[in-house]
């Protein structure tokens, strides 16, 4: 008979992650409303592609909380509720496998044109990509027919699942940054402008790269707690939040950006004199007189750097944003 390992005092654990999640969530919402704001430029296919993103990563938060609700209200105090995965869990495991694949693919597609359409540079990201998404699959394979109390059965699939994500979030951020640094324009602020989006660009590998280290490094650790599933619940977030942020940091300092500045050099004052004088022939006191004159020139500025045609491809502004 199959030994159950109760989580006991690290389901905790898994309310934090709900909580991280559902707050995560919120800054993905802020930033898809902005991005729709700014994507007339982009293709239809392209935009459909982000906002089916975005509906998987609410799918998730879906999910998610029905596994909170399930495990610490429908089944609060059974012992048994740990024996096997509940079902939204493995739905959980597949749509974060999907959402990391597309967001990723979006990533392989700009590494595609900064490297100049490089067919073994892509081709070796895309098949890590192709890997970790395999391994996702395998692993909600594994989760939907577990035995009652062998959760041990999962052990490998979870070591290739999350391993597989860390090795290619970071493959694709490294390549990124390894094109990225080498894109200047020779204008400051453009040049710094360049700075944000391969910040960015590299949070997208990075940042995911390092919560699946956690959520491996604490399963490693504590193989029967639940301290590992907190990193992995909001993993899709991160995910989202990334591809979002990396797509609007491209209007940063954009072409054609409109400064309207108030000329107020000219602004003058007549005040009222010391004493009152006199005005008309009878001699009468007259009430003083403000006058207050403030000239102001609205001037529209508007900034063109042109680029000549036969400049090289590596030394274009914005080369990631044509890339994404």
């Amino acid at each position: 008979m199959a030994t159950v390992h109760f989580p006991d005092q690290t389901l905790g654990a898994m309310m934090i992650g709900g909580i991280v999640g559902a707050s995560l969530y919120g800054l993905t919402c802020s930033q898809g409303y902005m991005y729709y704001g700014r994507s007339q430029g982009d293709s239809l296919l392209m935009r459909l592609h982000v906002l089916a993103i975005w509906v998987l990563d609410s799918a998730c938060l879906a999910f998610v909380g029905h596994i909170l609700y399930y495990q610490f209200i429908t089944r609060y105090g059974d012992p048994t509720v740990f024996e096997t995965p509940v079902w939204s869990f493995v739905v959980l495991i597949v749509l974060t496998a999907l959402v990391s694949f597309m967001v990723r693919g979006m990533y392989i597609k700009g590494v595609w044109h900064l490297s100049h359409e490089n067919p073994l540079l892509t081709g070796g990201l895309a098949l890590l990509s192709v890997f970790d998404f395999a391994c996702g699959i395998i692993l909600t394979a594994k989760a939907a027919n577990v035995n009652a109390g062998n959760l041990d059965s999962l052990m490998v699939p979870l070591y290739l699942n999350f391993a597989s994500s860390v090795v290619a979030d970071a493959c694709v951020a490294i390549t990124l940054l390894y094109f990225l640094k080498g894109t200047r324009t020779g204008n400051a602020r453009r040049d710094s402008s360049m700075g944000r989006v391969m910040l960015f660009a590299v949070n997208t590998g990075m940042l995911t790269a390092a919560d699946a280290a956690v959520a491996l490094a604490t399963y490693a650790a504590m193989p029967h707690k639940y301290v590992f599933i907190m990193p992995f619940m909001v993993l899709s977030h991160f995910y989202t939040n990334a591809l979002f942020a990396s797509l609007n940091a491209r209007t940063l300092g954009k072409h054609g950006d409109h400064v309207v500045s108030l000329d107020l050099g000219g602004m003058s004052a007549v005040s009222p004199p010391r004493f009152p004088t006199t005005s008309g022939s009878g001699g009468t006191h007259g009430t003083p007189q403000v006058s207050l004159a403030i000239p102001i020139q609205t001037v529209v500025e508007t900034k063109t750097d042109s680029v000549s045609d036969n400049e090289n491809e590596d030394h274009k502004p914005y080369s990631i944003a044509k890339a994404l």
